[in-house]
């Protein structure tokens, strides 16, 4: 991408501020791709924090032009205009079964975690939905697995039988169909997730979202954040307002 100089020149700079005002200052075209180049980076090192395979260079440099050009084409090949159709959002499951949206949140400096998830019917209205704090974590997966537990016991109490499950990960949809991570270092949760879900239902599936369908649980894992770690809540319906609009935007 010839930005040698300037990489060399933002190392050199002493604050946050200096280096936005060096992107900043440069042209319109090389501005934008050092921004795309920046948020391909960023994105790369977060799926690889939660156990996804690490990017190559090649890809890395691929979804930088992506962002900027609006083209999605294989690495290695000529870039070719591509039709960006609507965002995919939340989708209802089929007649007689619960939807379950599972979602975790994990602070490196710290390494406390948090999880939220919410159940939702045919018709797409909650019935129920919960937040909390995990006081010691070990990643990002597993608090991701943390949520998953939290849900299917909170859904297996109130009598739930027939359950989808949707996580944005998809280290953990694959390590709860798989036995691949059972020994992984969240292979404790993996397993006692597949447990619940094999032993507590009469059908329990799993699959891959991106965090577009996956909002609501995502936004309820920041509520968990803020709660004691030994005070989580689950909450039924009718959800506190506060809940209700969440998902709504879901």
């Amino acid at each position: 991408m010839n930005f040698e100089d300037i990489r060399l020149n933002m190392c050199s700079l002493s604050d946050a501020k200096q280096v936005a005002d060096c992107i900043l200052s440069q042209k319109e075209e090389k501005k934008l791709m050092i921004i795309g180049l920046l948020w391909s980076w960023w994105d790369a090192r977060n799926k690889a924090n939660v156990g996804e395979q690490l990017r190559s260079t090649d890809e890395v440099l691929w979804k930088a032009r992506l962002a900027n050009v609006h083209t999605e084409t294989e690495p290695g090949r000529d870039a070719a205009p591509v039709s960006r159709g609507p965002e995919r959002r939340w989708d209802p499951p089929p007649g007689g079964v619960w939807k379950i949206n599972i979602d975790g949140a994990f602070c490196e400096a710290n390494k406390k975690g948090a999880w939220g998830f919410v159940v939702r019917d045919l018709e797409g209205i909650a019935s129920m939905a919960g937040a909390g704090c995990i006081e010691v974590v070990a990643d990002a997966l597993c608090a991701e697995a943390h949520a998953c537990v939290e849900a299917l016991i909170a859904a297996a109490d109130v009598g739930m039988q027939s359950i989808m499950l949707e996580s944005d990960s998809l280290v953990l949809v694959k390590a709860l169909q798989s036995t691949e991570s059972d020994q992984a270092l969240g292979g404790v949760l993996f397993r006692e997730a597949k447990f619940l879900m094999s032993t507590l239902f009469n059908s329990a599936s799993v699959r891959h979202v991106p965090c577009s369908c996956n909002f609501a649980a995502h936004e309820l894992a920041k509520l968990g954040r803020c709660r004691d770690p030994d005070h989580p809540i689950v909450w039924m319906d009718p959800l506190p307002e506060s809940v209700n609009v969440i998902v709504a935007r879901d």
